[in-house]
């Protein structure tokens, strides 16, 4: 029962294959067969070309983008380390430490205060004075008065803006807003301090105090006067805002925390790619802010040129494929076209179909089984016509039978009165050459034994008419007896021996019939030591008896027209393969061997 299910699905799969994939005509197949292993694996490996390019346009962008920022970030730590050399080198100026401490040559506190302010000038060295807001030193020494455009003491210092908001000063950087309001000041502080020589007790005279300005420390330059290609926003430990490149990234951090940016970290928002660094050292956090569409302008850039490239390309596969299956149709149009002609009954072969392919293999395999058909066809209307003949041939032998058997009897009888044993013997054979010959119940193939007493009768009559001019001798190997072989093809090839052969010697001649199997093959061979022929008559003769079609006004006895016939049945029943083989020498004899398949009894 499953084996029943399984088959009844298996043909419902089957008829559904074929109605998917064969119920078009082979052109619209192999059309869409092109298509799809073709265009399809184009479309896929351009959409993977396209996410590779992409992704590669991506990742280059980053690392532009990564560059520049290290770059940006590379320059701030730069000018803050200048900043702290200049300091470093101010806060080790010896006339600068040594007049903070009162070690100097005058008491006067306007000049010490020049004298200093002028060593903080020449000791400042900043390249960029446009970022540079103030640089003040202030003096912790109480008693010692000190006033100059760069100096002054704490004193002074209580009465300052930034004084007020940074009463402690433990730290080396702070921010405070300028007096305007409008910008940012940052601030770094170097101690001065003075060492005793003698004793080496240091002790603090004083710190310098650098004041920059936030936005033209923190803005974007660029030589090119080019749009900078992103924004950037300036953060203190508290995440207040001390430099804006662009104010409507101010809101930014409230959707985007700097916790998920930082350590470099990368997080896209809307159209914004968004990148974090800090310098830990004065606290300070950096957002820089990408616009993405650039890399939409990229990626569309990269559609425009592949785009193109791709229709070209599928265009070219479209074109090709169309060219090659308009051909391959059309020599398999030539093929159907043969075979329907065939069907009608036209066997003529037509044009060929050229190359090396299956098709032209194919059509060569089709031509060869028309060139045979058309053979057959004409040897089997040969064949019917040859059977046309023997049939009038036998209708004339078979006049009046019963009157030339009563006639047999009646002179068997007058014979036997007459005590003429010779005539009854030969009324008898000759009767039994009558009955095999118009006898119905033989059939085509008869045995070796039966067609073997055909023969026998028929040398008995022959030998009292030519008066023991011959002997025949007969070998007949075990087992043969009772293997099928064709009616009537023995007894032409023993008269053709002794009519043409026996009887043109002046003594006595000899026939000899031997019947023998060799594998699967039945060999038949009647020797003769009569006239032979010569080797030319030898292939005329065989020549004649293999042709397919003869003159038939020129058949006559002289001719072997019974050998003829003999080699043509056996060829039509057997095959090709099969048939009558012919040697002869003059004055030594001739011999025909009938060779025959090995056909059993049972297969009548």
């Amino acid at each position: 029962m499953r084996r029943l299910e399984g088959s009844h699905m298996k043909d419902k799969l089957n008829k559904l294959y074929n109605l998917i994939f064969h119920s078009a005509k082979i052109y619209k197949q192999l059309i869409v067969f092109t298509v799809v292993v073709s265009i399809v694996p184009v479309i896929l490996i351009s959409v993977m070309l396209f996410k590779q390019i992409n992704s590669m346009i991506t990742d280059d962008l980053q690392k532009s983008r990564r560059q520049l920022v290290a770059q940006y970030m590379s320059n701030m730590e730069y000018k803050f380390h200048e900043y702290e050399l200049s300091l470093k080198q101010i806060a080790n100026n010896t006339i600068i430490i040594n007049t903070l401490h009162g070690e100097s040559e005058s008491t006067n506190p306007y000049r010490n205060g020049r004298k200093v302010s002028e060593e903080l000038s020449k000791s400042l060295t900043v390249e960029n004075h446009k970022e540079l807001y103030n640089c003040m030193i202030y003096s912790y020494l109480e008693g010692i008065s000190i006033y100059g455009s760069k100096v002054t003491t704490m004193e002074g210092a209580s009465n300052e803006t930034w004084y007020l908001s940074h009463k402690a000063l433990d730290e080396d950087f702070f921010i405070y807003p300028s007096y305007d309001k409008k910008s940012n000041i940052l601030s770094l502080i170097q101690n001065i301090v003075y060492i005793n020589t003698n004793t080496f007790e240091n002790k603090m005279v004083g710190f310098i105090k650098l004041d920059i300005y936030a936005k033209q420390m923190f803005s974007l330059s660029n030589s090119s006067r080019e749009p900078y290609p992103y924004d950037m926003v300036v953060l203190d430990q508290e995440n207040n805002i001390v430099y804006s490149s662009n104010s409507s990234y101010n809101d930014i951090l409230a959707k985007v925390p700097y916790d998920k940016i930082q350590d470099k970290n990368v997080v896209y928002y809307k159209k914004t790619v968004v990148y974090g660094d800090e310098i830990s050292n004065y606290g300070l956090k950096f957002v820089f802010l990408f616009n993405n569409s650039q890399l939409g302008m990229k990626k569309a850039e990269i559609r425009k040129t592949l785009l193109p490239i791709i229709l070209i390309t599928a265009f070219i596969i479209i074109a090709i494929a169309l060219v090659f299956t308009k051909g391959f149709s059309g020599r398999v149009a030539v093929l159907v076209h043969k075979m329907k002609a065939a069907e009608t009954g036209d066997l003529t072969i037509g044009e060929e179909i050229g190359g090396n392919d299956e098709i032209a293999i194919l059509d060569k395999q089709f031509n060869q089984m028309l060139y045979k058909l058309d053979n057959l066809i004409k040897k089997n209307y040969i064949q019917q016509l040859e059977n046309k003949k023997t049939e009038l041939r036998n209708l004339q032998l078979q006049i009046n039978p019963h009157f030339l058997y009563n006639t047999l009897e009646t002179i068997s009888s007058i014979a036997a009165v007459n005590n003429v044993p010779t005539i009854v013997e030969i009324c008898e054979k000759l009767g039994n050459i009558f009955r095999y010959s118009i006898g119905k119940n033989y059939g085509e193939f008869v045995t070796v034994k039966q067609e073997l007493e055909h023969v026998q009768n028929y040398v008995y009559i022959q030998k009292i008419r030519f008066g023991n001019k011959f002997e025949a001798f007969y070998y007949v190997e075990p087992g043969t007896e009772e293997r099928k072989i064709l009616r009537f093809i023995l007894q032409p090839i023993v008269e053709n021996a002794i009519v043409h052969g026996i009887k043109g010697i002046p003594g006595q001649g000899t026939v000899e019939i031997s019947i023998t199997q060799d594998n699967n093959t039945l060999v038949i061979t009647v020797e003769d030591d009569g006239v032979g022929m010569s080797e030319q008559k030898v292939e005329e003769l065989t020549e004649y008896i293999n042709k397919e079609k003869t003159d038939s006004s020129r058949e006559d006895n002289s001719l072997g027209i019974g050998i003829r016939n003999v080699n043509q049945r056996i060829k039509l029943a057997c095959g090709n393969e099969y048939g009558i083989i012919i040697k002869s020498s003059e004055d030594q004899g001739t011999c025909f061997t009938i060779v025959m398949p090995l056909i059993s009894g049972g297969n009548s």
